[in-house]
């Protein structure tokens, strides 16, 4: 009879299966070149996400120091027919009533007090 084996071998994965090794395939040529154009448009595409973020957030800043520098607006406007308004215009924190035609525009009144200018949109809403 033949005497057993009391000592275990290790076994490594390898001689688990011999005919079966798990090997990590190696990139095709035309497999890596996909690759690295992939990588390459990902790379533009946060570039240029990068650079419109950029944009807007400059364009924000010059837009509120527009608004916040801007010494002259039009507060409202109501047309009176054909080519013919009366508005009021809000310069450097004074407000203006005036008439505006083809050929003119007049200076109807100075409106003083913020209660001049409620009474006056409220007289032209009225009218409208």
């Amino acid at each position: 009879m033949m005497p057993m084996q009391t000592a275990a071998r290790a076994e490594t994965p390898a001689e688990w299966r011999p005919g079966l090794r798990i090997r990590e395939a190696a990139p095709s040529p035309a497999n890596s070149k996909a690759i690295s154009q992939r990588a390459a448009y990902a790379d533009v595409l946060r570039h240029a996400s990068g650079y419109l973020q950029a944009g807007w957030r400059w364009l924000e800043r010059k837009r509120t120091q527009q608004i916040s520098s801007r010494r002259l607006r039009v507060a409202e406007t109501i047309s009176l027919g054909e080519k013919r308004s009366v508005s009021i215009v809000q310069a450097d924190g004074v407000h203006y009533l005036i008439g505006c035609s083809t050929a003119s525009v007049h200076l109807l009144a100075v409106l003083d007090s913020p209660a001049d200018v409620a009474k006056t949109a409220a007289v032209s809403e009225v009218t409208s």
